[in-house]
């Protein structure tokens, strides 16, 4: 044996060892891929909170209609004499500030009574941005859903494919085992021994390449479920999907399903609410306000001034004139819902664009599909066929090393026509937004 073909042997060897894994490995089903993904990939989980994020935001917002309270304590001393006026204010709000030598406590209370609609807008805006931030978690899943769908079959199609690729080199093996008696009988010549070994090289070079799109199809699978650990597992081939439906039922579909069109329109109600609370905030609000203070001691005459009062009211806050910020708000916010509007109508396109252009690669997935079967059963009998013949010596080696070649690509075409259309299927499925 040749130098050369010892090494291309022992690389074959070593590469079957590292690749087979142990017995025990264990056997995935695409559900079970998936409700991985979901569970571990981190693109998941940080849409997840993002989206329990965006329902703390609701709660800030809503905080504007319950009554705020401040308390505070003073300790000062000032060089007033003791019969200069005091004031008795802990804080803020109704009272001036404290200029006294005295300790004091108080709490400041502010409750919003009407601001015509700019608080309700807020709260509106941020529940639709939170309802949106839910569908961005569901459109991050599909994504990651789709990832794992594709990788789970290109790992499906490279097991089947090593299958194919270890058969042949297993028929190459013993046809060149055959031929060799042959030759030595002195039925064959030594040309058809060195077309048998070019052969069985070439089944090698197939097996090796098989093994190293299998080692990678499971360290993509792998990372689409979320896992940084290489971890030696199998996958199983699952049944074909239906027929496609209509094109124009899966275009409903998806401008009604995509959870990435939901979340637009949901950002653009919220846009929406936005720019009418922008718009509300140059009208006045109407706030109820109180100041309970308690001072126990103040360097003034005993008796003057009480050490506890309280005091309350409305105020009404009119906005005058703030150097023209509250039109520029009103304007940005109106702006933005603009663009936020162009932006769906741009999205809605695509979207339509993508969901035709997949519906037509999973028709063609599919029509391409029977004649792919049919050429693996024709190149399957050809083989047969010009095995018999150059066994009875009624062929050359020519005719059955090119008839090997058509069976082995026949045998490919077909798994590779079968898992393109479970994969275009789940890209349809993806673009209709019914992968979830």
């Amino acid at each position: 044996m040749r130098p050369d073909r010892r090494n291309l042997l022992a690389a074959l060897a070593l590469l079957l060892e590292c690749a087979a894994g142990p017995a025990s490995a264990r056997t995935l089903s695409l559900r079970e891929a998936q409700d991985v993904a979901r569970a571990n990939h981190p693109r998941i989980q940080v849409a997840d909170l993002q989206a329990q994020a965006s329902q703390e935001a609701v709660i800030q917002a809503r905080a504007a209609y319950l009554p705020h309270i401040t308390q505070q304590t003073v300790g000062a001393i000032s060089n007033s004499s003791k019969n200069a006026p005091a004031r008795l204010a802990a804080g803020y709000g109704l009272a001036p500030p404290p200029v006294a030598s005295r300790a004091a406590t108080g709490a400041y209370l502010k409750q919003l009574i009407y601001d015509f609609g700019r608080t309700s807008n807020l709260v509106a805006s941020a529940e639709l941005n939170a309802k949106a931030s839910d569908e961005n978690r569901a459109a991050n899943e599909a994504q990651i859903i789709l990832l794992v769908t594709a990788a789970y079959f290109q790992m499906v199609q490279a097991q089947e494919v090593l299958k194919v690729a270890e058969d042949t080199l297993a028929k190459r093996e013993l046809n060149l085992k055959q031929i060799k008696a042959l030759t030595a009988s002195g039925l064959k010549s030594a040309l058809d021994v060195s077309f048998a070994e070019v052969n069985q090289s070439d089944a090698q070079m197939l097996l090796l390449k098989a093994q190293n799109d299998l080692a990678s199809a499971r360290a993509v699978l792998s990372t689409a479920m979320g896992s940084r650990d290489e971890e030696i597992f199998d996958v199983r081939e699952e049944p074909l999907p239906s027929p496609i439906g209509k094109l124009e039922a899966a275009v409903t579909e998806a401008l009604y399903l995509r959870p990435d069109l939901r979340t637009l329109r949901l950002q653009l109600q919220a846009a929406e609410k936005f720019a009418e609370a922008e718009k509300a905030a140059a009208r006045p609000k109407i706030e109820l306000v109180g100041d309970i203070n308690y001072m126990p001691w103040v360097n003034i005459e005993a008796g003057k001034y009480p050490k506890f009062n309280v005091i309350g009211g409305l105020l009404i806050d009119v906005p005058v004139f703030e150097g023209f910020a509250l039109e520029a708000r009103e304007n940005k916010a109106r702006k933005e819902y603009q663009a936020a509007a162009h932006g769906l109508t741009d999205a809605e396109n695509n979207i339509l664009r993508d969901v035709r252009v997949a519906w037509m690669a999973a028709k063609t997935a599919f029509e391409r599909m029977p004649p792919a079967h049919q050429q693996f059963l024709e190149t399957t009998k050809s083989f047969q066929l010009a095995q018999s013949r150059y066994q009875m010596g009624l062929s050359s080696i020519v005719e059955l090393t090119q008839a090997q070649l058509n069976f082995t690509r026949g045998a490919i075409d077909e798994i590779e026509a079968r898992i393109e259309y479970q994969m275009r299927c789940a890209e349809l499925d993806y673009q209709m937004g019914k992968l979830r």
